[in-house]
């Protein structure tokens, strides 16, 4: 049986890591504005999550 607290930390992990590093990209490298740059991140760590979970689900870990 997994580690619940790690599969949460994880997700929340990955969660974090691509709200932040798409946020600041689109805000700053690629010219969004912060309020297009902010949702952006919000779609991509949604997506990371749903990636996380569909990796474990397939990994038989669920």
């Amino acid at each position: 049986m997994p580690d619940a607290s790690a599969d949460l930390g994880s997700t929340l992990g990955a969660l974090a890591v691509a709200f932040v590093l798409v946020t600041l990209v689109a805000g700053t490298l690629l010219g969004f504005n912060w309020t297009q740059a902010v949702l952006l991140g919000g779609f991509a760590g949604a997506v990371a999550v749903a990636s996380a979970w569909l990796t474990a689900r397939r990994a038989g870990d669920d």
